[in-house]
């Protein structure tokens, strides 16, 4: 196994204790990390100042004890290009007696590790090594893009891992090249975003089947909060369409999202007409992401269908 070196790798200390920071960082000086390579900050803000810096951080090592929420919400911006230019830098979560839904938490915004609290700086750099040596592929869901983390018998055969860049490993083993890290960033970006493409249509589909099903059958229970979980879909899925350049899936989400908003207006006095546009436009959202040469022309037949039948209503 090649030995990791420390000199040009570029690190991101996160915690509100300038004690723990500075025992750290000494640990890192002396494994061979360079003083000036390493960043730090005591609450979010810094966090999302650095990893925008187009000389970020390769990695970022965040307190997530006491803002759990806000370390999360910032950890899953990263990983979905919300946030930052690399949203494939590691991450390393440190919580003080971490409970099962803090762990569960932290593991679903995408972060790489979680350890306990109080660390031990050998602890940190065998998680680097292990970061650099055998570093989790990512998996893309409706509401995840991070490392794989599924046993090998829950693991779906369809669903396509991605090995994505690390910056981490390229400049720890010498193999770092700024002009090689760039193009191989934009094209895991492209692939993760048309697999999220293709989970947003099927969320689109379900949620919207759920909330027909749940009208059939009298019961409106839940139909508030899947018609605001169909709106945030909608509207994810309406900006990675126009970043993929599928001009017919982007425009298809514009009536759907005004349908999805004139449901819920009329808080759980559904008209018909808007339920029957509702299950057109799902049908068409899933007949745009489907292969195959007729998809794109169904996708454009419904949308017209849909769009005179809501301009005559």
């Amino acid at each position: 196994m090649a030995e990791v070196k420390f000199d040009d790798i570029r690190l991101f200390l996160c915690d509100p204790r300038v004690q723990v920071r500075s025992s750290l960082r000494m640990a890192l000086n002396d494994a061979g990390m360079k003083n000036g390579n390493i960043w730090e900050g005591g609450d979010m803000d810094a966090i999302t100042d650095a990893v925008s810096d187009p000389n970020g951080p390769d990695i970022v090592i965040c307190d997530v004890t006491e803002n759990t929420e806000e370390a999360c919400q910032t950890f899953s911006a990263i990983r979905h290009n919300e946030l930052g230019t690399n949203p494939f830098i590691c991450i390393i979560g440190v919580a003080w007696s971490p409970k099962q839904a803090l762990v569960t938490k932290v593991m679903s915004s995408g972060a790489d590790v979680l350890v306990a609290a109080p660390i031990s700086p050998s602890l940190i750099l065998d998680r680097i090594e292990a970061l650099v040596h055998s570093r989790k592929p990512f998996v893309v869901t409706s509401d995840y893009i991070g490392p794989d983390r599924r046993f090998l018998d829950d693991r779906e055969s369809d669903i396509e891992l991605v090995d994505v860049p690390n910056s981490l490993r390229a400049k720890a083993l010498g193999e770092y090249d700024a002009a090689r890290l760039k193009s191989e960033i934009a094209a895991a970006r492209a692939d993760i975003n048309g697999q999220k493409i293709e989970r947003q249509a099927f969320q689109v589909s379900y949620l919207a089947d759920n909330i027909l099903e749940g009208f059939q059958a009298g019961d409106l229970s839940n139909a508030g909060q899947k018609l605001g979980e169909l709106r945030n879909v909608t509207n994810d899925l309406k900006m990675r369409a126009f970043s993929a350049g599928e001009k017919d899936l982007e425009e298809l989400c514009i009536p759907l999202r005004t349908v999805v908003q004139s449901l819920i207006d009329s808080r759980g006095k559904f008209s018909k007409k808007d339920l029957s546009l509702l299950a057109q436009l799902s049908m068409a959202v899933r007949a745009a992401v489907r292969p195959g040469a007729d998809s794109s022309a169904l996708a454009r037949d419904i949308n017209k269908t849909v769009l005179t039948a809501s301009a005559a209503g």
